[in-house]
């Protein structure tokens, strides 16, 4: 038998916080209730920490556990995301028993039917986010968190009163929420409150018309990117009330229209209803 390499004491004893494999690929499909499954094309990224003891990690352990995870959600008749992230950190913690922490995080886009001002439907796409992760020694043991990140327009607060060349910004904005064992945080729920933060939706394609209404309607509620941030976060303690003590957090990227930087903000709050 070949001897086990990364059970060797490495020449440099230093410990790492994160070592395991990103970017795996999958293709998941997410059963619901009496309708057609939700397809998405999925990328896991997972990790442990090692102690300065050991040389290395069995990273195909992660993938073993990431396969078998992903067979058995078909027999279930309604599986959540945070909770496919959460079987997936318990797995491979069992399966790395030097390892005291390990994370789990799942990237995915679902495709969403919109309607340009006109009332023409479009398809807009949200990218979903979902993150679990498992101690060995500490209470609680796993934590989870799912959400969501959406583009759309931003009009900065300088150029109130109405559009100029140059004021518009496409921003993306993001809000991923705590969740406990046996709480439900809807996609729907996060989606909403991100769109109502932006200073308008952005759009695919749009008629000459429709864009004069889109930025006529921007004008009306400018922002900045650390407005959104904030009003995602007060919306955010009025729709999860329920989630007393969970954290929330907030980010938002405005590509600037005159400036060779991007403006960015972000925040985490806890929820105290």
């Amino acid at each position: 038998m070949l001897p086990d390499v990364q059970r060797r004491t490495p020449d440099i004893k230093i410990s790492l916080t994160r070592v395991g494999v990103s970017d795996v690929r999958k293709l998941l499909r997410i059963p619901t209730n009496g309708e057609r499954p939700i397809v998405l094309l999925a990328d896991f990224s997972c990790f442990v920490d090692l102690p300065s003891s050991q040389k290395g990690t069995h990273m195909s352990r992660n993938l073993e556990a990431i396969n078998e995870i992903i067979e058995e959600i078909v027999k279930k008749p309604v599986y959540e995301l945070d909770g496919l992230c959460e079987d997936m950190v318990k797995e491979i913690l069992k399966r790395h028993n030097y390892a005291s922490r390990c994370e789990v995080e799942m990237k995915s886009r679902l495709m969403v039917m919109i309607k340009t001002p006109s009332g023409k439907k479009e398809q807009e796409f949200v990218k979903l986010i979902a993150r679990s992760t498992a101690y060995r020694n500490k209470k609680p043991n796993i934590e989870r968190e799912i959400g969501a990140e959406i583009r759309g327009l931003l009009l900065h607060p300088h150029v109130k009163g109405g559009p100029s060349p140059g004021c518009g910004q496409r921003a993306k904005a993001s809000l991923t929420i705590q969740v406990p064992g046996g709480q439900l945080v809807k996609i729907d729920d996060i989606v909403d409150i991100l769109q109502a933060a932006m200073s308008s939706r952005a759009y695919g394609f749009l008629t000459e018309d429709e864009e004069k209404q889109v930025l006529d309607s921007a004008c009306l509620s400018p922002k900045s990117a650390s407005d959104v941030v904030d009003d995602i976060l007060k919306e955010a303690k009025k729709r999860f009330a329920y989630l007393n003590g969970m954290k929330a957090t907030a980010k938002c990227t405005a590509k600037e229209s005159l400036f060779t930087y991007d403006s960015y903000a972000e925040r985490q709050t806890v929820i105290v209803p």
